[in-house]
């Protein structure tokens, strides 16, 4: 698991470097379902891992498809994109040189490579008798990659069209009938985004068996890398970023800096809801942006390389600007992105649609010159850009301790920038898979036959028009602005967390990045950024501590992946006002009624009265938080007792204490604390009554923890790492403990009995050792002088006002203290009354939404 944009594609070089240098036999990398990513992968292999010039390559490996084939435009069969003759196969396994294979993800691709290797290598590797290896790299693994156990169940692989990538992968080394016996192959999935490749059935030979590791980035914060062991150590301390010592510039800027450490920079900002102001706002800031750059760059402007030719291909490089892009993304509609991209032309000063599409499919869509008229008649709109970047300097300065703040030119200059370089030097584009758009971003510079002379980029300053495309892999290099006014009803997790392509290495100038999006898309970025963190941890603890593979997370208004169908959401806690339905049979004497009468004989208490009645007894002194989940750890169940191994509820609150105590070590004992059986544990319960003082403990762990991935109770939206934790302790519930009585005799025998007051059996019906019904009394309509219910118990102990009935909500409001109530019951003639509970929460506590696929068991 990477980050977006963080350096995945250089990891999975890297380990290709290192399985070459142990002699790996075959190398396959899987480069994205998408030609423009496939040769983007394919040219930073050639240039970072391929080095040397043709024939000494040549002469040390077999590389597939060749230069000519992979890069060229004309159209190719796929035997001849991946053919290997016999000969030369035999005469470079014979002395250990490799096959390295870049292999587009699609289908018929994949057979062709399969083919090949079963007519021209195999033979060979058999021949060769010796243990041959073979490395399967698959970048972007969540795409093309996952199979759907339930989309495919009962269907007829012969005649439905099920998900063949999968498989076409795993064909590649598991032919049954013509896999060498010494053929060993390793398969490797990269992703950013791995939901749905924890969340698929085990059935697809892609889902991850053996490890989980989490790649880290670069900041300011976290264990440090040793570079004596540049191998590494996964057992070491471990986090998900690295302190880097170059700085600022070298730092990854991912969500941590987007959404959470750099806010009083402002780099996110809440659109309006008016299309063309929005967008004029978002062009405007990126304009502006890129004359800043230019200035700090000292390099020929966009305008100006457009007219330069150069000697060599460095000089192109280094003489000009780097590049500066903009990403809008109106849609995911193709039409949506050739309408966006006449918006900005019109809104810049093309006169019509007809003449701005006409631009758009010649490739020469630049900005008007009537845009610099236009500026200079809204000049304080722009100027004020120049404010803004400079104040958002000062706020990353102090957030990251820089000595200075990054320099800026004055409006003058940075007027005269746009007037002669910016606006006249920048383009905008249209990148889909539409014919008519461009096939990807252009930022090397390129040869021209005809003058034996060197152009500069083509796309030093574009404003680029896209859409999915751009949401997979594809790097849009100096990007600063991006407007995201793409919506759905029903958003992914995984989907959207792969659009945010303004994630990267942008702190040399993360002060001028921007993000334009509504109120709630940014909200949903900042709680996808929030549970990626936390899938990041809990890999972290597996690597380390081995804590359990972790738990996939999505939010009430989201879900983690579309990949994946009929998700089922597993929330953390147990509700408003849990109840207990388990009972013990009340053959024999409950041992509950003992905790019960030790609680009440070694603590004041006091009669409730309400309503003109008697309701029962309340202590008069309220439980801790931990102190209420060790009395409710207390309950002792004839029938239930589930253990603490091998289920899942077990397995889902140690998932969560690992997180918990990533963020700060814990005491020793679990959260989830149910007994065990004698010799064999129960089936666990869905309802399992031992949760409620997990998740008690859980709340009072996370009033000293910032912990990823959790929610506040009562107010879904907002997130737990981002929670005043000194006003949460202020604010932590204390819990009354009570007795209703009711209407039955009083208990004459045990321990209750020898309590100094009487209690009064309520007869609520039990089957099958479950209550059937839960809270006892209810009455909204109640006023003042009467009884609205049970879960009120003990605002009529300590006179509180009680919550506004018909509030819309279960939850007592936050801040408030929570309920255990006691039940003491008789049925149908009992020898012996049994104990039922019933526990009301307040909300602000916190909350997780685990993700579940249609397999699980619910819980």
């Amino acid at each position: 698991m990477g980050s977006v944009q963080s350096g995945k594609t250089a990891s999975m070089l890297g380990v290709s470097a290192l399985a070459l240098d142990h002699e790996v036999d075959i190398l396959v990398v899987l480069a994205g379902t998408r030609i423009s990513l496939w040769r983007q992968t394919y040219e930073r292999l050639i240039s970072q891992l391929d080095a040397g010039e043709g024939t000494g390559r040549d002469a040390r490996r077999i590389l597939r498809p060749v230069p000519e084939i992979a890069l060229s435009d004309e159209q190719a069969d796929l035997q001849s994109v991946y053919h290997m003759a016999p000969s030369p196969v035999r005469r470079r396994l014979t002395k250990r040189q490799p096959i390295i294979i870049v292999a587009m993800k699609q289908i018929n691709h994949l057979h062709a490579l399969a083919r090949s290797l079963r007519t021209n290598v195999f033979d060979t590797v058999s021949e060769l008798g010796r243990p041959f290896h073979m490395l399967v790299l698959d970048d972007e693994a969540d795409d093309g990659s996952i199979l759907d156990a339930v989309v495919e169940a009962g269907r007829d692989p012969a005649r439905d069209d099920l998900k063949q990538i999968p498989r076409g992968i795993a064909n590649l080394w598991e032919f049954t009938d013509s896999v060498p016996a010494n053929l060993f192959a390793t398969y490797i999935a990269y992703t950013a985004t791995p939901q749905a490749n924890l969340l698929q059935e085990d059935h697809n030979p892609l889902a991850p068996r053996d490890f989980l590791v989490s790649l880290r980035t670069p900041l300011d914060s976290g264990h440090v890398v040793d570079p004596s062991n540049p191998v590494g150590n996964v057992t070491a301390p471990r986090s998900s970023t690295y302190p880097e010592p170059l700085g600022m510039s070298a730092y990854y800027t991912g969500g941590e800096v987007f959404y959470h450490r750099s806010e009083s920079a402002g780099l996110c900002s809440a659109t309006t809801g008016n299309a063309e102001q929005d967008l004029g706002e978002a062009v405007r800031a990126f304009l502006v942006a890129g004359a800043v750059r230019l200035h700090r760059s000292r390099r020929l402007g966009p305008h100006s390389a457009i007219k330069s030719t150069f000697d060599t291909r460095d000089e192109a490089a280094t003489a000009t600007s780097p590049p500066h892009s903009m990403l809008y993304h109106p849609s995911a509609s193709i039409q949506d992105h050739f309408r966006g991209a006449e918006d900005v032309l019109l809104w810049a000063g093309v006169a019509d649609r007809g003449e701005a599409r006409a631009m758009l499919e010649s490739g020469r869509a630049g900005l008007p010159g009537s845009l610099v008229a236009r500026m200079r008649s809204q000049e304080a709109q722009w100027e004020a850009w120049l404010e803004w970047y400079q104040s958002s300097a000062r706020g990353i300065a102090g957030e990251f301790n820089l000595l200075s703040p990054a320099p800026f030119p004055d409006w003058p200059t940075t007027r005269h920038l746009l007037e002669t370089e910016v606006i006249p030097g920048t383009r905008v584009a249209v990148v889909n898979s539409d014919p008519t758009a461009d096939d990807r971003p252009e930022y090397a510079p390129s040869f021209d036959e005809g003058t034996q002379r060197w152009l500069p980029a083509h796309d030093l300053s574009t404003i680029f028009v896209s859409g999915n495309v751009m949401a997979r892999g594809l790097t849009l290099e100096g990007l600063t602005t991006a407007l995201f006014q793409r919506s759905s009803p029903a958003p992914f997790a995984d989907t959207q967390m792969q659009m945010q392509r303004w994630f990267g290495y942008r702190g040399a100038y993360i002060e001028l990045c921007r993000v334009f999006a509504d109120r709630q898309q940014l909200s949903l970025f900042r709680a996808y950024h929030d549970i990626d963190e936390a899938v990041r941890i809990a890999i972290t603890e597996n690597m380390q501590a081995g804590a359990p593979d972790p738990a996939v997370l999505q939010g009430l208004g989201f879900l983690a992946t579309g990949k994946i169908a009929n998700l089922n959401t597993r929330p953390l806690s147990p509700g408003a006002k849990p109840f207990v339905r388990l009972v013990n049979s009340g053959r024999q004497p409950d041992p509950n009624a003992v905790l019960v009468a030790s609680l009440f004989a070694g603590g004041a208490s006091s009669d409730l009265v309400a309503g003109n009645s008697l309701r029962g007894r309340i202590l008069d002194e309220p439980l801790t938080l931990t102190q209420a989940a060790e009395v409710l750890d207390g309950l002792n169940f004839e029938d239930y007792r589930p253990g603490r191994a091998d289920n899942r509820i077990a397995e889902h609150w140690a998932q969560v204490r690992a997180r918990v105590a990533a963020a700060a070590p814990l005491q020793a004992g679990d959260l989830y604390r149910a007994p065990s059986g004698m010799g064999q544990d129960d089936p666990v319960r869905s309802d399992c009554p031992y949760s409620i003082p997990a998740y008690m403990r859980l709340w009072d762990a996370c009033l000293t923890r910032s912990v990823r991935g959790l929610f506040v109770t009562g107010q879904p939206g907002v997130r737990w790492s981002t929670a005043n934790l000194t006003r949460k302790r202020q604010t932590q519930p204390r819990f009354w403990v009570g007795i209703r009585y009711g209407g039955g005799s009083p208990v004459n025998s045990g321990p209750l009995a020898a309590l100094p007051f009487q209690i009064p059996t309520t007869a609520k019906c039990v089957e099958g050792g479950e209550m059937k019904t839960e809270w006892g009394s209810n009455n909204p309509k109640a006023g003042p002088t009467g009884y609205r219910g049970d879960e009120f118990f003990d605002y009529y102990h300590h006179n509180a006002p009680l919550p506004p009935a018909g509030g819309g909500t279960a939850w007592r409001p936050a801040g408030s203290d929570g309920l255990i109530l006691f039940y003491v019951n008789e049925w149908n003639v009992q020898p012996h009354p049994s104990i039922a509970v019933g526990v009301c929460l307040p909300a602000g506590g916190p909350e997780q939404f685990a993700a579940t696929k249609a397999s699980a068991l619910p819980i």
